[in-house]
Order: structure tokens, then C-alpha cells, then sequence
């Protein structure tokens, strides 16, 4: 016996024995009892909608991760120390930080990972700093750049101040900068003045993936108006693909 079967508010209720004796319309639902799945009917089979599927769907079209770079501070415990001299005074500068063999931790987007194989460019020595590469997001996608440091100041009554640098794809224009918080030494001279900074920031249509091995760029930057002490621990970029 044939019977037919409809697709209201909330699909039916059959048996895989049942399913297979209708005679159902193109795109009906029903749910099978015996597999515990919802299945569609696609004009020739019964397909089955696991609902991992559609969660795995949404998870690779807005997924999260990171990667996060880290210094001697966390295996050791001392991170990589770097002298602001004089004629370093109130000059932007690339901070230089040494990543221990076991801290770097991988746990960028699948986008990002097959976009490159690795998640940054340069050692973080002086002339090369570490650039986190953003190839692999969109215009969607945004990201937080977090960084971990301690300065250490020569004279009294110092300060601290830091950005994002931010490298435009070919075509876009000029790089630009963001502005990320302050540390203000006001508790004297020769102590370390720990500082974390979270930098959010959108990924727009001039840093976003324009091409093979063209996206932006973002690395992390310090300028102090007094000489001292900057000892670097970690940098992790967090991303919202």
C-alpha cells in the first residue's frame, strides 16, 4: 500500500520501513525513528540531514581561533628584554621579542590555515618584526590583538604609549595605524610597570584577502617618552572569521 505524506510545521514521524512505502513530493521532511535523522526527499533518494552538519556549516562559515606567539616569560621566566636609549625617545618602534621553540600556538580559521601555512612573518629580532597575517578573512571577519608586556623606566614620571601598525593589501591605499591604551609610570623609577593591551578591529575590504599572498598585515608597535626596560611575554592575535 502507498501512502503519501505532507510537510507541515513539524515533520512526520516514520519508520525506515514506513519512509520507504510513500510516495512523497520533491523536498518533503520526514523524520526517521529508526536512524534518529531528519531526511528530505530530493527527487530520486531519501537524503539524510545530520544536525552536526548544519551546526559543522555555520562553524566553517563564522568560526573562532587564535594564534599566539610566546617569549621565555612563560617556560623560563624571563621574557625578552630591549633598551629604549635616548635617540630611541618618543620614536615608534617595532617591539622585539624572541618566541620560545614551544610557544607558538596554531589555532587560526581552517580559511587561514590553508590560506598560509604559517600564521606570521619575521623572527621578532630588530628589522623584523612579527607581522600577523590576516589572508584567509573577510570583510565579516574581525579580529583583537592582545599584547603582554612589563616596562621598566629610567626616571620618574614616565610614559608608555603603543598601536597597531596595519599593512593594506596591493591597491588599498596607505597603511594606517590604531591607537591602543597607554601606561602611565607613576609610581617611580625602576619598577616594572606590567601592561596588557587588547586592540579589536574589523577587517575591511582594504586588509582583507585580496588575493594569493595578498591581505593585510598587523604587528604591534611602543613609543616612551623616558629610557628603560620593555620585556616582552606574548602576543596573540584572537580571530572572529
Amino acid at each position: 500500500m502507498i501512502k503519501r505524506t505532507r510537510f507541515g510545521v513539524r515533520p512526520d514521524y516514520h519508520t525506515t520501513d514506513e519512509i520507504n512505502a510513500l510516495a512523497p513530493e520533491k523536498g518533503v521532511i520526514v523524520f526517521n525513528t529508526d536512524l534518529n535523522v531528519n531526511q528530505y526527499w530530493d527527487g530520486t533518494n531519501w537524503v539524510s540531514q545530520n544536525p552536526q552538519d548544519a551546526i559543522n556549516e555555520l562553524v566553517n562559515e563564522h568560526s573562532q581561533g587564535y594564534i599566539g606567539v610566546l617569549s621565555d616569560f612563560y617556560f623560563d621566566g624571563a621574557g625578552t628584554d630591549t633598551e629604549i636609549v635616548i635617540e630611541q625617545v618618543d620614536v615608534w618602534q617595532d617591539v622585539i621579542m624572541t618566541v620560545h621553540p614551544q610557544g607558538v600556538s596554531d589555532q587560526r580559521v581552517e580559511d587561514m590555515k590553508n590560506a598560509q601555512t604559517v600564521g606570521y612573518e619575521g623572527d621578532g629580532s630588530l628589522g623584523s618584526p612579527i607581522n600577523f597575517l590576516l589572508e584567509g578573512l573577510v570583510e565579516a571577519s574581525f579580529a583583537t590583538l592582545r599584547t603582554s608586556l612589563d616596562f621598566t623606566p629610567d626616571e620618574d614620571g614616565g610614559r608608555l604609549d603603543s598601536r597597531l601598525y596595519i599593512e593594506r593589501h596591493s591597491g588599498a591605499g596607505d597603511d594606517f595605524t590604531i591607537a591602543a591604551a597607554g601606561l602611565a609610570m607613576e609610581s617611580g623609577a625602576d619598577e616594572a610597570y606590567p601592561h596588557l593591551i587588547n586592540v579589536e578591529f574589523f577587517v575591511g575590504d582594504t586588509i582583507d584577502t585580496n588575493g594569493v599572498g595578498d591581505a593585510g598585515k598587523v604587528r604591534f608597535q611602543i613609543k616612551a617618552d623616558v629610557t628603560g626596560t620593555v620585556t616582552m611575554k606574548e602576543m596573540a592575535l584572537f580571530i572572529n572569521r
